[in-house]
């Protein structure tokens, strides 16, 4: 009999961010291997429908109320919340997967399995609270999150991470984490086109364009870089409210701004990139875009924030820099050494395709789903 995974998110795709992707490719992964996988969301953008299939995957979406839906959707118990919950127990289902402590989708979801004996894995995605740049809502932030964990806590079976620095971050929650189950990738490469041939140096940028993230920083250093090297080229590619502000104050022909991209479109800017920078100044999970560049045989420079050191290990897989300062020093690096570029981009591409394509994280996810269920069976028998 075909088993039945529960996946809880706060928002799915077209929606852009790193646990979007994650749920996006982990069930179609599941799937591949036989699962029937649901994935229960929110309506942040209150449409009619709150169900469809999609690649043999049913979707659900809660009603939420008309306030901070981009950033922390509440849920509403209505009329269209109870047809979910009664959808939901026409399943059999035999495991519950949330994605992160904070969100009250995982309260939702975790509360679900327990009250009907379903267990339930719980996924950390970061490797620090939260922040909006304010000190003082950020300390009720936290103290939020710590409430919000201990509820959440009460309901969970196993916790897992999405990188080493995720599980580490759990400690600070009193949680002992049961392993990783890394953030990874679809092996795309065979679509490239091998465009890198002109004598331009390509730096690209891909993801939410936040002030957290060092964009700005990033622009800066370009601009200097681009003054002593004039065959250089910066894309910024991406959406987030810092956009606005960085097309009015760096206009300069040698920096693009894309705006959001379909995955198509952005794999093309891959593949005429030489050197791909991605150095936040907040830590973070596993980021996606680092992977996608790395399997793209992109040179990259990361910043040694959360789990980005699990993947660029400086002067062998990249450059790892500690304060953003350093970053104009590690991109002249790059664009004055062609053969240094070469290495650190096979070097990479070599480990992303070793540790980190989703077809190894997904048999992780079985594996340790499938032993948690039957070392019950024993325990119950």
């Amino acid at each position: 009999m075909k088993k039945t995974i529960l996946i809880y998110a706060a928002y799915t795709l077209p929606h852009l961010g790193g646990i979007e992707k994650y749920v996006h490719n982990l069930s179609r992964e599941l799937v591949k291997h036989n699962y029937e996988i649901i994935i229960v969301s929110t309506n942040y953008t209150f449409k009619k429908e709150y169900s469809h299939e999609t690649d043999n995957i049913l979707y659900l979406e809660l009603p939420i109320y008309h306030f901070w839906t981009n950033r922390y959707p509440i849920i509403k118990r209505n009329k269209t919340y109870h047809k979910i919950i009664d959808i939901l127990d026409t399943h059999h289902i035999d495991a519950i997967i949330v994605n992160t402590r904070f969100h009250l989708t995982s309260l939702e979801g975790a509360r679900y399995g327990h009250k009907r004996n379903i267990p339930v894995f719980l996924i950390e995605h970061g490797s620090q609270h939260l922040t909006v740049d304010n000190k003082f809502f950020d300390f009720l932030g936290e103290i939020y999150e710590h409430s919000l964990t201990r509820i959440v806590k009460k309901y969970v079976n196993q916790y897992y991470g999405v990188s080493l620095e995720a599980c580490k971050w759990q400690k600070h929650f009193n949680i002992d984490s049961n392993g990783v189950w890394y953030n990874s990738i679809n092996d795309f490469s065979k679509q490239q086109t091998l465009c890198k041939n002109d004598k331009t140096i390509h730096i690209l940028y891909a993801g939410r364009i936040l002030k957290q993230k060092g964009v700005q920083e990033l622009l800066d250093a370009f601009l200097k870089i681009n003054k002593k090297y004039p065959h250089t080229m910066l894309t910024i590619a991406g959406d987030g409210n810092l956009l606005p502000y960085l097309k009015e104050n760096y206009k300069n022909e040698h920096i693009i701004f894309t705006g959001k991209l379909d995955f198509s479109e952005l794999i093309k800017y891959y593949d005429q990139t030489d050197i791909f920078v991605y150095t936040p100044i907040w830590p973070e999970g596993l980021p996606t875009s680092i992977l996608e560049a790395g399997l793209m045989k992109c040179a990259t420079i990361g910043s040694s924030q959360g789990g980005i050191k699990e993947i660029i290990y400086d002067q062998r897989t990249g450059l790892l820099i500690n304060q953003i300062d350093e970053l104009y020093d590690a991109l002249e690096k790059l664009v004055a050494d062609d053969k240094l570029r070469t290495t650190l981009a096979e070097n990479l591409n070599k480990k992303i395709k070793t540790d980190f394509l989703w077809t190894n994280t997904a048999e992780k996810v079985i594996h340790d789903i499938e032993n948690y269920i039957e070392k019950n069976k024993q325990c119950s028998s």
